[in-house]
C-alpha cells in the first residue's frame, strides 16, 4: 500500500486519469507536481487542500495511513492550518503524534488546546474532557495564567454539550472571572464568553440575565452584520419573554434592518417567523396568526417539514393563548405530522394539546399530553420549558380547587432539579 503522500497523490491522479500538467494547472507548475509526487518537495498546506480538491478526494482519504515525516514545527503548523480550515479529523492524528514526542519544543499546552478544540468540533465530549483535564492540570501548576480563561470557556462549551448547563454556567463564569485577571486579552475572546453566557442563561430561563450578557458582548463591536443582527433578534426574545415590549420591539426592528440586508431566504424565513412571536404580545394576535399563515405556506412550498412544525406549533400557542381551542388543536396536530416524535418543538406541541383537552374536561388525554410535554422537555434539558409548564399547571390545578395535585406538581419539579444537580454532583 501506498505509505508517502507523493504516491499517494500520484495514485488518486492516476483514479482520476489526469495527467501532472493537468493536475499542477492553476495550482503549481508541473514540475512541482512531479516533484511533490516522487516525494522530492512538500506541498504547502494551501496545495494541498487545491490538490485534494481537483482529485475530488477528502483530504483525510489523501492522508490515510501517510507518514508525513515532517519536521516537528512544520508538521505543528499544518495541523494548526487544519483546525483554522476546520478539517479537525484529519488534523487529530497529527497533534497526536506530537504529543507522543518529547524531543521538540512545542508548548504542549497548545498542542492540548488545539486537540480539545478538534474533539468539541466534531462532538467527541469524552475525548475533550479527558484533553481538557490535562490542559486543566497544567494551569493549575502555574504554567500559563492565560490559558486559565481559555480552558474554562472549552470546559464550559464541554458541559453544554452534555446539556449539563449549570456546570456550563459554573465554569464559564470562573472564565470570565479569570479573565478579569489577565491584561491585554483580545476583545474577541471577551465577546466569545459573554455570550457564552448569555446564551447559557437563556437555556436556564435566566432571561434578563442573559439580555444584559448579549447587551454587553455587542458593545465589544465584534461582531459581523449577520451576527450582531441575530444577537439583537435574541435580545428582541429575551425582552419580550420578560413583557417588556418596547425594548423587544426596538431590538427586532434593529435585527429586520440588518437581516433583510444580508440574510439568505431560509434565514429571513427564521427572522420573520421570530418577529411575528415577538409581535403577538404588543398588536392584534389575529393578525401575527394571518402573517404566520403566509409564511408557512412559504416554508411548505420547499418542502421544509420541521421548520413548517415549528410554525404550526406557534400557531396553536397564539390560539390557546387566546382561547381558540378548536383552532389550537388543530394546528398542534399539523405540527405533530410534520415533526419527528422526539424534536424539542414536540413538547410545546404536547404542550397545547393537553391544555386544550384540560379546558375541555378531558382529564385522561390532557394528563397523557402533558406527560409527553414534560418528557420532551426533561429528554432535551429545557429547564426553563420544564419550569413555565409546571407553574401554568399548578395554576390551572389552584384555580379548580385542587391543591394537593398542584403541590405534587410543583414536587415532581422540584425532584427532578434535585436529581439534575445531585447528577452533576452537586448536593444542596
Amino acid at each position: 500500500m501506498s505509505n508517502t503522500l507523493g504516491q499517494r497523490i500520484r495514485q488518486f491522479r492516476l483514479k482520476k486519469g489526469l495527467t501532472q500538467i493537468e493536475l499542477a494547472k492553476g495550482l503549481v507548475t508541473p514540475s512541482m507536481v512531479s516533484q511533490i509526487e516522487s516525494d522530492r518537495a512538500r506541498p504547502s498546506y494551501k496545495v494541498l487542500v487545491a490538490i485534494a480538491a481537483r482529485l475530488d478526494v477528502p483530504l483525510e482519504e489523501l492522508l490515510k495511513d501517510v507518514n508525513l515525516d515532517l519536521e516537528y514545527i512544520s508538521k505543528y503548523k499544518m495541523a494548526k492550518s487544519m483546525v483554522r480550515a476546520q478539517e479537525y479529523q484529519t488534523a487529530i492524528p497529527l497533534l497526536n503524534d506530537l504529543l507522543e514526542i518529547s524531543l521538540h519544543r512545542i508548548p504542549k499546552e497548545g498542542l492540548l488546546l488545539e486537540l480539545a478544540l478538534c474533539h468539541i468540533e466534531l462532538g467527541n465530549v469524552q475525548e475533550a474532557e479527558e484533553v481538557l483535564d490535562q490542559l486543566y492540570q497544567l494551569v493549575n501548576n502555574g504554567q500559563n495564567d492565560r490559558l486559565a480563561p481559555v480552558v474554562l470557556l472549552q470546559m464550559g462549551k464541554v458541559a453544554a454539550l452534555k446539556s449539563d448547563f449549570p456546570i456550563a454556567l459554573f465554569h464559564t463564569n470562573r472564565a470570565w472571572g479569570e479573565l478579569q485577571k489577565v491584561e491585554e486579552f483580545e476583545a474577541d475572546f471577551h465577546a466569545k464568553v459573554l455570550m457564552q453566557l448569555a446564551v447559557l442563561h437563556e437555556k436556564v430561563g435566566k432571561v434578563a440575565e442573559a439580555a444584559k450578557y448579549y447587551e454587553r458582548a455587542l458593545l465589544l463591536n465584534q461582531f459581523n452584520g449577520e451576527d450582531r443582527a441575530n444577537t439583537y433578534l435574541r435580545l428582541a426574545i429575551m425582552y419580550e419573554r420578560q413583557k417588556k415590549y418596547e425594548q423587544a420591539e426596538l431590538y427586532a426592528t434593529k435585527a429586520c434592518v440588518l437581516l433583510e440586508e444580508q440574510a439568505n431566504e431560509e434565514q429571513r424565513q427564521a427572522m420573520q417567523h421570530h418577529l411575528i412571536m415577538l409581535e403577538r404580545g404588543m398588536s392584534n394576535w389575529e393578525l401575527s396568526v394571518q402573517k404566520l399563515l403566509t409564511l408557512v405556506e412559504q416554508i411548505e412550498r420547499n418542502g421544509d417539514n420541521t421548520r413548517a412544525g415549528e410554525v404550526y406549533a406557534d400557531l396553536g400557542l397564539i390560539c390557546l393563548e387566546n382561547q381558540e381551542l378548536d383552532e389550537a388543536w388543530a394546528y398542534a396536530e399539523k405540527a405533530r405530522m410534520r415533526l419527528s416524535d422526539d424534536d424539542s418543538t414536540m413538547g410545546k406541541v404536547y404542550r397545547v394539546l393537553s391544555f386544550v383537552y384540560f379546558q375541555r374536561n378531558d382529564e385522561t388525554k390532557g394528563q397523557d399530553h402533558l406527560d409527553c410535554a414534560m418528557r420532551i422537555f426533561e429528554q432535551h434539558s429545557m429547564v426553563a420549558e420544564l419550569e413555565e409548564i409546571t407553574l401554568h399547571v399548578c395554576r390551572y390545578l389552584s384555580d379548580k380547587g385542587d391543591h394537593r395535585a398542584a403541590f405534587e406538581r410543583m414536587e415532581r419539579f422540584h425532584q427532578y432539579m434535585m436529581g439534575q444537580l445531585e447528577r452533576r454532583g452537586i448536593v444542596l
